[in-house]
């Protein structure tokens, strides 16, 4: 008999502080919850709790949690990004006993490698999975020209694909074009084994203060009629080329506020762009957490979300969840097609921009200037789709189903 009706393997689990854990986290206590056997494994942080290391065998509101140790390098370097990948597999192949004392498994896309591990386990221990697919690779590299199609990493990458393609069972697409380009790029999968499920806001807004705590951001408030914010990660898939271009051709306004908050391969293009060009309509804030992430939300008018020209449908922005849970209007840098361009269209949540059209970007942020009651307006309308179509419950269920098919 099986000890577990499902394991979820992933990097980052409770106590790291990104979204990928929070998300781990509430999908393994939502199964649980529903009657589920549910362990986790997982690598261990390096983020220490309550002032105390964190333990590699501990139990997380009855879910069982096994982390593994393994080597971490900084994510600004290549060559340390491949290390910490391949060390974390390393040590999951060290510990495969545990692959096979389940019914089913949950693998991540962190690192991208992972899923082979686990569908070597389903070929020989016949133990089922679900892959789901936060970023698709190396579809990301090649179109972000960090690596070349014709590359032996990309060769063998691809070729890894196809193996895990032949053996999962379901995989999980954030989105619906992130579906339509893994039918389009993979000759190994068929729609009736991809199921679409988007991730969901972690964010603890019920019991957070309703208030702006923190007093330096409340000051802002104060200062300027319109807020743009752009939060979360800079990395290589986003655009911050097209906001900073809006926020240089409204640097003159002095109604208007431009915020950055967040970390990643493109922060220090940032802030080097903000000084340059000496933008004093620009707040750059690093990586916040808790109840300063929840004020940087609830400051702004507008948020906005990125995708680099040429990306749609391989990367999924985890933030809009956050952002709308929030209820702001939304400005979308990418192509009409995606789930989250036909959203704002369809329900009228905001705009959608293509990638280096600075004017309609710069028209709608004055026309909300122009116009303050369609904040809230559209805001109201924001939160009213979140509430339908992304909540956490919404989407945790669809993983339940997901798995009862399997392990029944």
């Amino acid at each position: 008999m099986k000890k577990y009706d499902v394991l979820i393997l992933c990097r980052f689990f409770k106590p790291d502080q990104i979204i990928a854990a929070d998300l781990a986290y509430e999908t393994a206590t939502d199964l649980l919850k529903k009657g589920l056997r549910v362990t986790i494994v997982c690598g261990k942080t390096k983020t220490r709790h309550v002032g105390k290391e964190v333990p590699l065998e501990e139990i997380i509101d009855d879910v069982e949690v096994k982390r593994l140790n393994y080597l971490q390098f900084p994510k600004s370097s290549k060559v340390g990004r491949i290390a910490s990948y391949l060390t974390f597999v390393f040590a999951v192949l060290f510990n495969w006993r545990v692959l096979r004392q389940t019914k089913c498994i949950i693998v991540y896309s962190d690192p991208p490698i992972l899923p082979v591990i686990v569908a070597l386990n389903k070929k020989i221990f016949k133990v089922n999975f679900i892959f789901v697919s936060y970023d698709i690779f190396p579809d990301i590299p090649i179109a972000t020209k960090h690596v070349k199609e014709k590359s032996i990493a990309c060769q063998m990458m691809r070729a890894s694909n196809d193996f895990v393609d032949k053996n999962v069972d379901k995989i999980v697409a954030l989105s619906n074009d992130m579906k339509s380009h893994i039918l389009n790029s993979r000759k190994y999968i068929s729609a009736d084994r991809i199921t679409v499920i988007p991730n969901w806001s972690t964010l603890d807004t019920v019991n957070s203060s309703k208030e702006i705590r923190n007093n330096e951001i409340k000051a802002l408030r104060e200062q300027f009629e319109i807020i743009v914010l752009y939060s979360g990660n800079m990395g290589i898939a986003h655009d911050m080329d097209t906001i900073l271009g809006a926020a240089k051709q409204l640097r003159n306004n002095e109604n208007i506020l431009f915020i950055f908050a967040g970390t990643g391969q493109k922060a220090d293009q940032v802030k080097a762009e903000i000084d340059n060009s000496r933008l004093t309509n620009v707040r750059l804030y690093g990586y916040l957490e808790g109840q300063d992430y929840i004020d940087i939300l609830r400051v702004a008018d507008v948020h906005v979300i990125s995708l680099i020209g040429g990306i749609a449908g391989m990367i999924v922005p985890s933030k809009t969840y956050s952002y709308m849970s929030i209820g702001r209007p939304l400005i979308a840098i990418m192509p009409d097609h995606t789930d989250i361009a036909i959203d704002i269209n369809n329900y009228e949540l905001g705009c959608v921009v293509e990638a280096n059209d600075v004017d309609k970007f710069v028209n709608y942020v004055t026309y909300l200037l122009k116009n303050k009651d369609e904040v809230s307006r559209i805001g109201n309308r924001v939160l009213e789709v979140f509430n339908a179509k992304y909540t956490r419950k919404s989407s945790t269920m669809k993983y339940y189903e997901l798995v009862k098919d399997i392990v029944d």
